[in-house]
């Protein structure tokens, strides 16, 4: 039983909502990107862009989430790309170049001409992230200059850059709960696993994430029901996002009833495959007791010497079979 849609569509437009939130990205930076600069994001020196630089040829396969930050008094622009299709897309390195490309241009579009030529002016960092739920492992090169030809022939002569890699899938379920962050949170409920083991994690969520805000529980109850399979939804109608704001002493009876629900629904889905595969079986027992019927027919046919169109006709066997089975008497 799925839990999780399956359209990267779907996810893009939840996790943007998500991370457009500066307290969440702020968490996931800091609980999962090892740097220096980490500690100085805070939510003060971060600002949410409104303008996506996904170019033309890749609007319908991504989302993108830009920031600014001002670290020592320098803008940092924080290229944050969603990516969560089936399968890995090794053009990665390329495509990031492109958007960062496009920021840089924006910036000197921007500027005065005056100010660009100065021996001050300098272009704001760009740090691009890449946040991947795929379940094949992550193998595409993060340093630009290993999709350039010949690169060891030229050294620090050409452009290079590395992306962080948030890789959901690769955290261990015990290090993503000891953080007990809104950031881990999100992340134990998009690592795939069956039903039984994500409703465990929602209900652990729930009573053991005492850091997380009613708000910020609200944002994974409305993630939930956006990116959550309909067949789920149909069967168990909100509870499952409700767990995340019940009180404590609901929260195990409600886990109980949808555990319950989930094995109900299982057994009842098994024992319709059972009964379809013996209604096949039924069928595919009439088929073949059609076939030897028309054998039959052929051979006596062919026994009292008719002719080959008259035990065609009658047989509804093709020519190619009746001259098989003269052959073979």
């Amino acid at each position: 039983m799925k839990i999780k849609k399956e359209m990267h569509h779907i996810h893009d437009k939840s996790y943007k909502d998500l991370f457009s939130n500066k307290k969440l990205l702020v968490t996931m930076i800091q609980s999962f990107v090892e740097s220096p600069w980490g500690k100085d994001i805070t939510e003060d020196n971060m600002e949410l862009v409104n303008k996506s630089y996904i170019l033309s040829d890749y609007e319908e396969l991504e989302s993108d989430i830009v920031y600014k930050a001002n670290i020592e008094d320098k803008e940092v622009i924080f290229y944050i790309l969603l990516e969560f299709q089936s399968y890995v897309d090794y053009s990665m390195p390329i495509r990031l170049f492109m958007y960062m490309s496009e920021i840089w241009r924006e910036v000197l579009k921007n500027a005065k001409k005056i100010d660009v030529k100065s021996k001050e002016f300098k272009l704001p960092a760009i740090v691009p992230i890449v946040l991947y739920n795929g379940e094949y492992k992550w193998t595409v090169e993060r340093k630009f200059k290993n999709v350039i030809n010949k690169n060891e022939l030229f050294g620090n002569n050409i452009i290079d850059f590395e992306y962080i890699l948030i890789d959901i899938n690769k955290y261990e379920k015990d290090e993503l709960m000891k953080l007990k962050n809104i950031a881990s949170a999100v992340f134990l409920l998009d690592q795939k696993v069956d039903v039984e083991e994500f409703i465990s994690r929602i209900k652990e969520i729930a009573i053991n994430f005492n850091n997380l805000t009613e708000e910020q529980k609200m944002m994974i109850r409305h993630w939930l029901r956006t990116t959550l399979n309909d067949d789920i939804k149909n069967k168990l109608g909100e509870r499952i996002e409700d767990i995340l704001i019940a009180k404590k002493e609901e929260v195990e009876i409600m886990t109980s009833n949808i555990s319950r629900t989930i094995k109900e629904t299982f057994e009842q889905t098994r024992e319709e495959a059972r009964l379809e595969g013996r209604e096949e079986g039924r069928e595919e027992g009439r088929e073949e007791g059609r076939e030897e019927g028309k054998i039959e027919v052929a051979i006596e046919m062919l026994k009292d010497g008719e002719p080959i169109e008259k035990i065609i006709k009658y047989s509804k066997l093709s020519e190619n079979e009746v001259l098989e089975l003269k052959k073979s008497l």
